[in-house]
Order: C-alpha cells, then sequence, then structure tokens
C-alpha cells in the first residue's frame, strides 16, 4: 500500500501528478482523457517535477513556473513517482530549472492549452530522437518560443537529462527507454500510464495529501 508523504520525503526528480481536485478545469481534463483515452489514470491532471523537496517545476497558463508545495500548492494532492537512477532525476530537475530560468527572463516558453488537448488524439508510436531534442534545447537556449504543457515538460526534460548522461557517461540507457513516445504525445493521464508500467526505472514513492505537507 502508497505511503503518505511530506515535503520532507520528496526528492530531488521526483515527479508529481496531480489529483482531479473537482474544480471545473480539473474536471474538464479529467472527462476528456476518459473519453478520448479510455484509461484509467483519468482522474491524473497535470503533472510536474521537483527540483527539491518543496519547489515544483511545472508548466501552468503563466507558461514554465515555479510554485512551493507548502504555500502555492498547498491545496492540492500528488501521487509521487521517483526515478530510480538519481543522476538522471537530478540531471532532469536541473534542467527543467534551466527551462524556468529562460522563461522568467524572456517569457518565451509559454503554456499551450492547444498541445495539451491535442496529445488526447495523437499516436504514441513515434520514437524520440536524439537531434530533434538538441535542436529543441538549442532554440529553447537562442529565445526562440516554444510552446509547452505540464506532462509534456515532464517527459521533455527526463528524455534530455537520459540523453545528457548516455553522450558523457557512456551509458545505453537513452531517451526511448525513459518514455517511449514524443514528449508532445503524452497527456497526464498517459504519463501516469507509463510511469506506472516502467517498474524498471521508475517506483510510486507514495502520495502527498492535499492540506498535508
Amino acid at each position: 500500500m502508497s505511503n503518505q508523504l511530506l515535503c520532507s520525503d520528496l526528492k530531488k526528480g521526483d515527479i508529481l501528478l496531480k489529483v482531479n481536485d473537482g474544480g471545473a478545469v480539473n474536471k474538464l481534463i479529467a472527462t476528456g482523457q476518459k473519453i478520448f483515452e479510455n484509461n484509467k489514470n483519468s482522474p491524473i491532471v497535470h503533472a510536474g517535477i521537483m527540483y527539491d523537496n518543496n519547489q515544483m517545476i511545472e508548466a501552468d497558463g503563466t507558461g514554465v513556473s515555479i510554485h512551493e508545495l507548502l504555500t502555492d500548492n498547498y491545496k492540492y494532492g500528488y501521487i509521487v513517482f521517483r526515478c530510480k537512477d538519481n543522476d538522471i532525476a537530478s540531471g532532469a530537475a536541473e534542467f527543467a530549472k534551466i527551462l524556468w530560468d529562460f522563461h522568467k527572463n524572456n517569457k518565451k516558453l509559454k503554456y499551450t492549452v492547444w498541445g495539451a488537448f491535442t496529445s488526447l488524439f495523437k499516436s504514441q508510436k513515434e520514437q524520440p530522437k536524439t537531434e530533434d531534442l538538441e535542436n529543441r534545447v538549442e532554440k529553447i537556449l537562442t529565445n526562440k518560443k516554444e510552446k509547452v504543457f505540464c506532462s509534456q515538460l515532464v517527459v521533455f526534460v527526463y528524455q534530455f537529462a537520459a540523453e545528457q548522461k548516455a553522450e558523457y557517461v557512456r551509458t545505453k540507457l537513452k531517451a526511448p527507454d525513459i518514455f517511449k513516445t514524443v514528449d508532445k504525445n503524452v497527456s497526464p493521464s498517459y504519463l501516469a500510464y507509463m510511469l506506472v508500467n516502467n517498474k524498471a526505472l521508475f517506483e510510486e514513492a507514495g502520495y502527498l495529501m492535499a492540506g498535508a505537507r
């Protein structure tokens, strides 16, 4: 049985999946996922990645942002998944922080409602490629516009971190081994599905209760 966690239990790179809180937007997302994806994870409506044990980096209406679990996101509940590769988890968190820094300075990493919506209809057969990830990172770092949604951001930073480790440490683990589809095709519910079914790399660490930190 899953354990209730506090912020002090969280680690860098932990993936937080927000559970439908009953609000209008959350209900709409959950309903869309249930209708178009038909999987049991439809109540998962949002995702983010922990930079430390309090600050969560996420893509929301303001773009790539940081919110504190002890204050900003105190009223939300989350299921917490943890990557078993500490280097990739840490690398993903650091890269997410870099993206946040860039958006804070130039507002070029905005949220895409359309991208989030169309992820419900896309095939997950398209595989991530190293050159595509590198080209997008170069585009971002040269202040070009790039739109992202919540679960897409999580998949993107993890896949890029895996590619970086493979290049510099010469490991065999690469982007498709982390999440076997391109980030733009991953809704929150499908991210939950992939995390549950990739037991070699991810484990459910527990859950954060709404209002309990």
